[in-house]
């Protein structure tokens, strides 16, 4: 794998399950009419964004990926390459129990400082749930253009093999907010294609970035999808 897909934006990415109908239902797909399966066929996003209040916004979308949901999950799943694809993350790391505590107790607001606290340590680290799901602790640091700066969030990230369902909480970071879910189901019809539900909800707690973030997560959300997709490409040649 190379860089040569770049990922636009990071996947500081979180949930509000009310935002649009059709992520009420556990079944999204049911809840799809006639006019989303329209714009998802002709390759464009069924989404919505909204602000939320101060600097806190919200969205959610739906989009197509035209290979099967396994291999989507895959791409999702990969963490650790998340800073071989994505333009502005510069690590991405999955830290053990002990980092991740000392990452929270030590309440550091610099990404230098923080990776400071698990240098040297064996990445990778998964937990393994009783109830079959498994969990990470995902630290992601990110560089964006003023006045944004240095972002880093060590999120707790859960799994779900079965129904293709990650949901991810923020634990720790110069981020406010940041909470998510992304849900994968087959095409009806075609189980090589699938439809992938995002939802979203972060704040970066600075004046007056509400509007930019909900601008920023409208204009961003369909590269989100598209670059997923080139991560796809190059899974599928393995």
């Amino acid at each position: 794998m190379t860089r040569n897909h770049k990922l636009v934006v990071p996947v500081i990415i979180a949930a509000a399950l009310w935002l649009v109908p059709w992520l009420k239902s556990d079944s999204q797909i049911r809840k799809l009419g006639d006019d989303d399966w329209a714009r998802l066929k002709q390759g464009k996003l069924v989404k919505e964004v909204k602000r939320e209040g101060g600097t806190q916004s919200m969205g959610a979308s739906a989009g197509l990926f035209d290979y099967p949901p396994e291999l989507i999950w895959k791409v999702i799943c990969a963490l650790e390459l998340y800073d071989e694809y994505m333009a502005r993350t510069t690590k991405s790391v999955l830290l053990d129990e002990q980092a991740k505590n000392r990452v929270i107790a030590a309440g550091y607001k610099s990404g230098e400082e923080v990776e400071k606290l698990f240098a040297g340590m064996k990445p990778g680290y998964v937990r393994k749930d009783p109830n079959g799901k498994w969990t990470v602790y995902s630290y992601q640091r990110n560089s964006f253009p003023w006045p944004v700066n240095d972002r880093w969030v060590l999120l707790e990230i859960s799994h779900d093999d079965k129904t293709f369902t990650q949901n991810w909480h923020r634990l720790a970071g110069n981020i406010k907010q940041d909470f998510g879910t992304w849900h994968l189901e087959p095409m009806p019809g075609n189980p090589g294609q699938t439809v992938g539900f995002l939802e979203i909800h972060i704040d970066l707690n600075l004046p007056a970035t509400g509007p930019f973030t909900a601008f920023a997560m409208d204009v961003t959300l369909p590269n989100t999808y598209k670059d997923f997709t080139n991560m796809a490409k190059d899974f599928s040649k393995k």
